[in-house]
């Protein structure tokens, strides 16, 4: 009978207390034309699941959501690939100061930022898996989009 009550309670509990599910791009439907792909500050599910991919701490995750509603930041994603050959490549992501390790494959990667308006994203080359060159592609609405190789050191800028 116990066992019972506690099934019932928790489903009651699972019902009236769903787990909002994270948005966090998968199909080309999911972005924009653009590299990077700005969440609306008004979509509170979807400025979570950016700010929850963010490698920041709790606080700083609530200041990043506090500034995203106030319209101080932007969070977006940008979804990268390895354009040639899935071999060990390595990027890093820097966004308004914080900086994210990618190990490319061909599989999507999203990655998420926070951004100040007018703020660049930079793209370095950290390591160069075999050789060749490490090899970028990012996903947009309209397909696959490759840039030039990079040395490790190397970087680009992506200006949202």
């Amino acid at each position: 009978m116990l066992l019972l009550l506690g099934l019932v309670g928790g489903g009651v509990y699972a019902v009236t207390n769903p787990e909002p599910k994270l948005k966090v791009p998968s199909a080309p439907g999911d972005l924009s034309a653009n590299i990077v792909t700005f969440v609306s500050p008004d979509d509170r599910v979807g400025v979570a699941s950016a700010v929850a991919a963010l490698k920041i701490s709790p606080p700083q995750r609530v200041e990043v959501e506090r500034a995203v509603a106030e319209r101080r930041q932007r969070v977006g994603w940008i979804v990268f690939t390895d354009s040639m050959d899935p071999d060990g490549d390595v990027i890093a992501v820097e966004a308004s100061g914080l900086t994210q390790q990618i190990v490319l494959t061909k599989s999507w990667t999203p990655v998420a930022v926070a951004v100040a308006d007018g703020s660049p994203i930079n793209v370095t080359g950290v390591r160069d898996g075999i050789s060749g060159g490490i090899t970028v592609g990012f996903a947009t609405s309209a397909g696959m989009m490759p840039i030039r190789v990079l040395q490790p050191g190397e970087h680009i800028e992506v200006v949202p």
